[in-house]
C-alpha cells in the first residue's frame, strides 16, 4: 500500500505525535508498505530508506533581515503564506502544496493520513472538497491525538482568542470532513462526536508501541525503590500536575514519607500568567528544599527509561488524556501505575473486570491519597507483579503486527467507500451540534438555463475600468456564460461612451440602463433578469481569473447545500495585498466578513433570501447577504486560490468608509437578524471580549496585530501607512495613537532582539 503521512513533528522531537509518527512509520515500512512522511522541520531535505521517505518542510515564519521589493502582504513575498495567515493555517497550506507537488511527480497514493492537532490537514481537505484533481479519489484519514479545542478548557486557557479560536475551528472542520477517523480511545472519540456530531466514520484502533519497548532484552529491568514516585510528561495543567502536587503536599504534612519527581518540559499556566514550574516552585518551595518534591527537565530516552525502572510506581494524574505514551511506556517497562479515572488512559489499563493498574477518581475526596498510600504499603514482589501484569496486558493490544492488521482493514474499507460513494453535502460547522442552523430547504428552478452563469456587473461611471473587467470575464474557460451590465444611472460622458463601444464590441453583452438606485438594488435587478442557474457578481472595476467560474460551477453542481462560492482575493492598483478568505462560519461571520463580493451564487437561494438589502446602500450589503444565506442553511465555500482581483482606488467606496459608518451598519445588520444574534450571543460576547472591536479584525487565523512580528522595520512602516490611510476618516485619534504605540513597541523589541 502507498501511503502519505502529514505530521507536525517527527523523532527525535519529544512528544506524543513525534513518537506516534516514528512507531507508525516503522510499522508500515517493516511490513513492506511504501510510506512517505511530510513533516515540519527546522531544516530542509529528503531522506530515503527502503520503502520509507521523509520530506522535511521548513516553515517560512522567518524574521526577514532586509527589505523586499514586494508588498509585505503579497503572495510574492518570501514569507508567503505566513505573511498573510496565522502560523498553523500557513503551515497547513504549505504542507498541502508540498503533498500536491509530490503527487504530480510520483502519482496518487492509496490514502493520506494526518493528525488532528492544529488543523494540519485543513487545506488538503478543503482542496479535495473543491475539486483538486490530484486528490480526487484519495481518502484523507485523520488520527485523533489531542485537538487544541479539546485542551483549552482542560488547560484553563481562554478559548476564543484569535488565532487559537480559529485553530480549533480548523480542527473541528477536519474532523467533520475527513473520509475516515482513527480514534485510539473511546474517550477522545466521544469528545469529537460531542463537538461535530455522530456522522463520523470512526474506528477505535490503539496506537502502535515502539519495537524497542517490546523487546525485553533492550529494556532496563525494574528495580523499584520504596517511596520513589515519578510522573513524566509535560508540566501541563491538563496533565493533572497541580492537584497531584497539592494532594502529595497534604500527605507530607501528615508525616508520610515519599519522594515525588516530576520529569518533563515546562508549559505556560494561563490562569496564573506564569510557567507552571514557577508556580510550583513558589507554592511548594518548602517541599522542594526538603527534596520531597523534585522538578526535573526532560531526560534522553535511555536515561528516562533507566530512571523509570528505579521508581516504585508511576502516577498518571491527567484531567484530560487520550492515549498517552507515558502510560504505554510505563506499562511496557513493567511498572506499577496509579492513574486518574474517566480519561483515555483508563482504557489502556482496564479491560472488562481486569485492571493493569490502580485507578483513582479526582472527584472522590481522599481517593488519590488512599490509593497512593496503598501502593506505598505493598511489598516489592507485589509491585513487580503489578508491573508484569501491566506489561503483558498492553503488549497484546499495541504490538505493531496486531495494530497493523486493524489499520490495513480500516484503510481498505475507507478506500473502497470513497470509490463507491459521492459526497453531495459540503461539511459545515454551521449545522448542529457545532452550530444552530438547519439544512436548507430544497428549491426548484424551472425557469433558468441549467449550469449557465449570469455574470452580473453593476456599472456607475466606471468607464476607465470596465473594458479590463469584461476582458477578464470573456477570457473565462467556462463556455456557458451570460454577461449583463447594469448601468445604474451613469452621468459621466466618457463612461457612457465606453459602455456604448463595449456593447458594440461584444455582440452577446446585455446592457440594462436605469436611474441610479444603488449597488444593492442594481444587483437585485440583475438577479431578476438573469437567465442562468447561477449568478456571478463582479464589480465594474475588478477582474476574475479564467478558471474561477468553471471551478465554482463544479462545486455548486456537486453539493446540494452550497449556496455560494468565493475565492481568495488579490488586490491590484494602489495595493498588492492578498486577502485570505475562509468558508463563512457562525459565530465569526456575525462579527466580521470573511468574503469579497466576487462570488458565484445559486440564483434560487439568492432570490428566496431577498437578495441584497437596499437599507445597506452605503456599505456591507454583500456581507449581510452572506449572513442571510447562511442563516437559511446555505453553505459558502472558498476556493483557496487567487481568482478574485480587487482594484484598490483612493476614490473607491471602500476607501471612503469610516468608523461611524461601519459601526452604524453593524447595528443595522444585527437588527435584521435578531434571532441569529441571540442564538450565538454568548460566542459573540467571548469573541469581542477577547479580541476587541470586530470591525478592526483582519484574518481569523492570525492573532490581532501578529503579522508585524515577521516583517522588517521598513515593511512595518509601509504597512502601517496603509492602515493610517484606511483610518484617516474615522475620527479616532486615540485609535491611531494606540496603533502608533504598538508599532514603536514592536520596532524597539525587534531591534533589541536582533542586537
Amino acid at each position: 500500500m502507498k501511503l502519505l503521512l502529514v505530521a507536525s513533528e517527527i523523532p527525535p522531537t519529544p512528544g506524543g505525535i513525534a513518537t506516534y509518527v516514528g512507531n507508525t512509520v516503522a510499522m508500515f515500512a517493516d511490513a513492506g508498505h511504501e510510506i512517505t512522511v511530510f513533516a515540519r522541520s527546522d531544516r530542509p531535505g529528503i531522506e530515503q530508506q527502503d520503502t520509507y521517505t521523509l520530506i522535511r518542510i521548513v516553515p517560512k515564519d522567518i524574521h526577514l533581515l532586509s527589505a523586499t521589493p514586494t508588498d509585505p502582504l503579497s503572495e510574492k513575498h518570501p514569507a508567503f503564506p505566513y505573511n498573510v495567515m496565522g502560523y498553523w493555517g500557513a503551515l497547513s497550506y504549505q504542507l498541502a502544496e508540498a503533498v500536491l507537488d509530490y503527487i504530480r511527480k510520483h502519482g496518487k497514493p492509496d490514502a493520506i493520513e494526518s493528525e488532528d492537532f492544529s488543523g494540519l490537514a485543513y487545506f488538503l481537505i478543503q482542496k479535495k472538497l473543491v475539486g483538486c484533481p490530484e486528490l480526487d479519489g484519495v481518502p484523507i484519514i485523520l488520527t485523533l491525538h489531542s485537538s487544541q479545542y479539546m485542551l483549552y478548557p482542560a488547560d484553563c486557557m481562554p478559548s476564543y482568542r484569535l488565532s487559537d479560536y480559529w485553530v480549533g475551528r480548523m480542527e473541528k472542520f477536519c474532523t467533520l470532513a475527513a473520509d475516515g477517523i482513527i480514534a485510539p480511545t473511546q474517550y477522545i472519540a466521544k469528545s469529537a462526536i460531542a463537538a461535530v456530531g455522530n456522522s463520523l466514520d470512526l474506528e477505535i484502533i490503539p496506537l502502535p508501541a515502539s519495537k524497542s519497548l517490546l523487546n525485553p532484552h533492550q529494556l532496563p529491568s525494574s528495580q523499584p525503590t520504596p517511596g520513589d514516585i515519578i510522573y513524566f510528561g509535560r508540566l501541563e495543567v491538563r496533565k493533572g500536575v497541580i492537584p497531584l502536587v497539592e494532594a502529595c503536599s497534604k500527605l507530607w504534612q501528615d508525616g508520610h514519607s515519599f519522594q515525588l519527581t516530576l520529569i518533563g518540559g515546562d508549559t505556560w499556566y494561563h490562569l496564573q500568567g506564569c510557567h507552571l514550574s514557577d508556580y510550583l516552585k513558589h507554592k511548594y518551595r518548602h517541599y522542594i528544599d526538603a527534596e520531597q518534591l523534585i522538578l526535573s527537565p526532560p531526560l534522553p530516552q535511555l536515561q528516562l527509561h533507566q530512571r523509570i525502572a528505579r521508581a516504585w510506581c508511576v502516577v498518571l494524574p491527567s484531567l484530560w488524556e487520550n492515549f498517552p505514551n507515558s502510560c504505554m511506556e510505563s506499562m511496557l517497562l513493567g511498572k506499577a501505575i496509579l492513574a486518574s479515572d474517566d480519561v483515555g488512559h483508563v482504557e489502556m489499563l482496564r479491560a472488562e473486570e481486569e485492571e493493569a493498574g490502580i485507578i483513582f477518581d479526582w472527584n472522590l475526596t481522599e481517593d488519590f491519597s488512599e490509593k497512593l498510600l496503598h501502593l506505598l504499603s505493598l511489598n516489592r514482589e507485589q509491585i513487580l507483579q503489578m508491573g508484569a501484569s501491566a506489561r503483558n496486558f498492553v503488549r497484546e493490544t499495541t504490538r505493531p503486527e496486531v495494530v497493523l492488521v486493524q489499520r490495513l482493514k480500516h484503510l481498505q474499507r475507507v478506500i473502497e467507500k470513497s470509490r463507491q460513494q459521492t459526497q453531495t453535502f459540503f461539511p459545515s460547522l454551521n449545522y448542529p451540534p457545532s452550530g444552530h442552523i438547519a439544512y436548507p430547504q430544497p428549491l426548484v428552478d424551472s425557469q433558468s438555463i441549467p449550469r449557465r452563469v449570469s455574470v452580473c456587473v453593476p456599472f456607475y461611471n466606471h468607464g476607465r475600468y470596465i473594458q479590463e473587467t469584461l476582458f477578464s470575464v470573456y477570457a473565462s474557460d467556462y463556455p456557458n456564460l451570460e454577461v449583463i451590465v447594469f448601468d445604474d444611472g451613469s452621468n459621466d460622458p466618457k463612461s457612457l461612451e465606453m459602455l456604448n463601444a463595449l456593447e458594440k464590441q461584444y455582440s452577446d453583452l446585455k446592457v440594462i440602463r436605469a436611474e441610479n438606485s444603488g449597488v444593492a438594488a442594481a444587483r437585485n435587478h440583475l438577479a431578476q433578469v438573469a437567465g442562468g442557474e447561477y449568478l456571478a457578481f463582479l464589480d465594474a472595476d475588478d477582474k476574475v481569473s479564467p478558471t474561477f467560474y468553471s471551478q465554482a460551477v463544479q462545486i455548486l453542481s456537486r453539493y446540494e447545500n452550497v449556496g455560494f462560492v468565493a475565492s481568495w482575493l488579490k488586490e491590484f492598483g494602489e495595493s498588492q495585498k492578498v486577502w485570505i478568505a475562509w468558508n463563512p462560519e457562525f459565530p465569526y461571520l456575525l462579527c466580521h466578513n470573511l468574503l469579497g463580493v466576487c462570488t458565484v451564487v445559486r440564483k434560487t437561494a439568492y432570490l428566496a433570501a431577498g437578495g441584497m438589502n437596499p437599507l445597506l446602500a452605503e456599505n456591507l450589503e454583500d456581507y449581510e447577504c452572506w449572513i442571510n444565506l447562511c442563516e437559511r442553511g446555505w453553505v459558502g465555500v472558498v476556493i483557496p486560490e487567487l481568482h478574485y482581483f480587487y482594484r484598490i482606488r483612493s476614490d473607491s467606496r471602500l476607501q471612503r468608509s469610516h468608523r461611524n459608518q461601519l459601526l452604524y451598519l453593524y447595528e443595522k445588520i444585527a437588527q435584521l437578524h435578531p434571532i441569529l444574534y441571540q442564538k450565538y450571543g454568548t460566542d459573540i460576547y467571548h469573541l469581542l471580549n477577547q479580541n476587541g472591536a470586530s470591525w478592526l479584525w483582519d484574518n481569523p487565523s492570525r492573532s490581532q496585530g501578529g503579522v508585524y512580528g515577521d516583517l522588517t522595520g521598513m515593511e512595518v512602516l509601509r504597512l502601517f501607512n496603509q492602515k493610517l490611510k484606511k483610518m484617516r476618516n474615522d475620527g479616532g485619534i486615540r485609535l491611531i495613537l494606540r496603533k502608533l504605540f504598538l508599532v514603536l513597541k514592536l520596532l524597539i523589541f525587534s531591534r533589541f532582539r536582533n542586537s
